[in-house]
């Protein structure tokens, strides 16, 4: 079972990547700073920046969502592979977006 959750903070403003003819399907690239836990009492706060994709239908209105904003999402982890040059890649695809407050 592929379902993943993450809890961060909106790094910027949700970016619109596709759009389709008909403007009736939205793609929205964004990206969340999610604390890395570290066990090492002399390391310093790390975070991970997980890059998001979800659909218009998904995220509603785009201008909800702003930089810094405490966000959750629901998803599920893609990879592939770009065959010329030997590349490998994963995608978070959230299903699922709320608002913590």
């Amino acid at each position: 079972m592929n379902n993943v959750t993450i809890l961060g903070q909106l790094e910027g403003n949700p970016e619109l990547v596709y759009n389709s003819k008909d403007g009736e399907k939205k793609l929205y690239k964004l990206i969340v700073k999610v604390p890395r836990i570290t066990t090492n009492v002399n390391s310093k706060n790390k975070s991970d920046y997980i890059n998001v994709k979800i659909w218009n239908n998904v995220l509603g209105d785009e201008y909800e969502y702003y930089d810094k904003l405490t966000i959750g999402l629901e998803g599920r982890l893609i990879s592939y592979t770009n065959p010329t040059n030997k590349n490998y890649s994963n995608d978070f695809i959230a299903y699922k977006i709320f608002q913590l407050t």
